[in-house]
């Protein structure tokens, strides 16, 4: 009988299980420095904070795209 090897490929729930932490993190991360960039040049009024949410959130939105299979 023929001996099973462990696949070397991850399996396919650990590979997509970090998908949503790095979204969070990355959203999370930008909107943080909108926060900060709107305290430094903006006189606490929130447009960097929108600005830098929407640009992690279409970044993080293309890298989970990418990420997916082209079946």
């Amino acid at each position: 009988m023929p001996e099973k090897r462990p696949s070397k490929e991850p399996n396919q729930y650990l590979k997509y299980s970090q998908l949503g932490l790095q979204l969070f993190v990355t959203i999370g991360i930008c909107g943080w420095l909108g926060y900060k960039m709107d305290e430094w040049w903006n006189d606490g009024r929130s447009l960097f904070v929108i600005l830098m949410i929407l640009v992690g959130a279409t970044g993080a939105i293309y890298q989970l795209y990418r990420s997916l299979p082209k079946d």
